[in-house]
């Protein structure tokens, strides 16, 4: 029923609370209500039937090819911001696979005099991402830059934050019809075991690093033994751990340059 009402709301262009049993809606409002019911039917996500999300405090455009951030990724923000309460004055801080740009306005959000670059490398993520920076009025502290993890990166920062993908390629058909039909693949597929992106990652975030600068990574769960061996390996990279999230959840690598 709460399903039902939300897209009712959507069909008609304001809350339905209004609306008894005896109304009459208007031809067009009646189409388009069926068209939304069709659509969840077909499991296509609220996110991308409504054209957005909320994150944190705010909201975010989504889209089509475009990865709709979850709950855990607000549980990342949350501690990206609380390391941000240390850094020196005029911080700059990376959002690796930025997607919408959740992470990166949400660092940019919680520190005025942060500046944040925000990369990927999927047109439609960019476009995604750009369109929520002007939407919050932050494009003079957020840059959107398109580059294949550090590819096009040559700073160094206080803080590199990443929600990579980490699904392990043989687990994507079991996923929900609503994440393996309509989250683009890029986002998701983490290669044979999941740690493609999150390895390349690791090897050299230090080298973008300042010194002392922190590295935060959301990975999966069960990945962190493997995390952590694979870590201990690279130079300069000190202090890893991994936490777990609000659900008992392996989810959260950390690490710092040494």
């Amino acid at each position: 029923m709460r399903e039902a009402r939300r897209l009712l709301s959507l069909a008609v262009g304001s809350p339905p609370a209004g609306l008894g049993p005896a109304d009459r809606v208007p031809p067009c409002v009646g189409r388009r209500y069926r068209t939304l019911l069709a659509e969840r039917g077909r499991r296509v996500p609220f996110a991308l039937i409504e054209g957005e999300t909320g994150f944190l405090d705010f909201d975010l455009a989504v889209g089509p090819g475009v990865f709709i951030p979850r709950p855990e990724t607000e549980e990342l923000a949350e501690r990206a911001v609380a390391i941000l309460r240390s850094l020196p004055p005029r911080p700059l801080a990376l959002d690796l696979g930025t997607g919408s740009g959740a992470l990166a306005l949400a660092l940019a959000r919680a520190r005025p005099d942060l500046s944040v670059i925000a990369v990927d490398v999927s047109p439609r993520a960019l476009a995604c991402a750009r369109k929520n920076v002007r939407v919050h009025g932050l494009e003079r502290r957020v840059e959107v830059r398109r580059s294949n993890w550090f590819s096009r990166v040559s700073e160094r920062f206080h803080l590199i934050v990443a929600n990579p993908p980490y699904v392990a390629r043989p687990e994507l058909p079991s996923l929900d019809p609503e994440v393996r039909r309509y989250e683009p693949r890029r986002a998701l597929d983490g290669g044979p075991d999941g740690l493609t992106a999150i390895r390349a990652i690791l090897a050299r975030a230090p080298q973008h690093l300042v010194a002392g600068g922190t590295l935060l990574i959301e990975i999966g769960d069960g990945q962190g033994g493997e995390v952590l061996r694979f870590a201990r390996g690279v130079p300069s990279l000190v202090e890893t751990r991994v936490d777990r999230d609000l659900r008992g959840r392996e989810r959260f690598f950390s690490g710092r340059c040494g």
